[in-house]
């Protein structure tokens, strides 16, 4: 996995920047980690840093992704950056109630940070 995952701890927020395209092989180890990081943590927010140029591989990639999301009990997820195709799958994907959480997108970090903070 190429992707880079971390743990905010100052926001209390895990962080997600796609390296690369975002695969279906990635979807359990990236989570596996998310899951450790979250072990004990009341607040269950992420964070997804998109670039312009990388995409989610298919549509089971989506789907084992929301399904993840849903298990570990991910209450919103702030994107950041992404483009047009993926920002619009994401939102059909958040309004339909195919996954279940709220998220929204924003061009900035910060912006997003003070967005999942606002939703505790």
């Amino acid at each position: 996995m190429e992707h880079e995952l971390k743990y905010d701890e100052k926001n209390s927020i895990v962080v997600l920047a796609f390296k690369n395209h975002f695969l279906h092989k990635d979807v359990d180890p990236l989570f596996l980690r998310v899951k450790e990081m979250l072990e004990g943590k009341q607040i269950r927010q992420m964070l997804v840093v998109m670039s312009e140029s990388h995409n989610v591989e298919n549509r089971e990639t989506r789907e084992a992704t929301s399904d993840q999301l849903s298990k570990l009990n991910i209450t919103e997820v702030a994107f950041v950056g992404g483009n047009a195709t993926n920002r619009m799958i994401a939102r059909v994907l958040l309004k339909t109630g195919i996954i279940k959480l709220n998220g929204d997108f924003f061009k900035d970090y910060e912006e997003a940070i003070n967005w999942l903070k606002s939703k505790r």
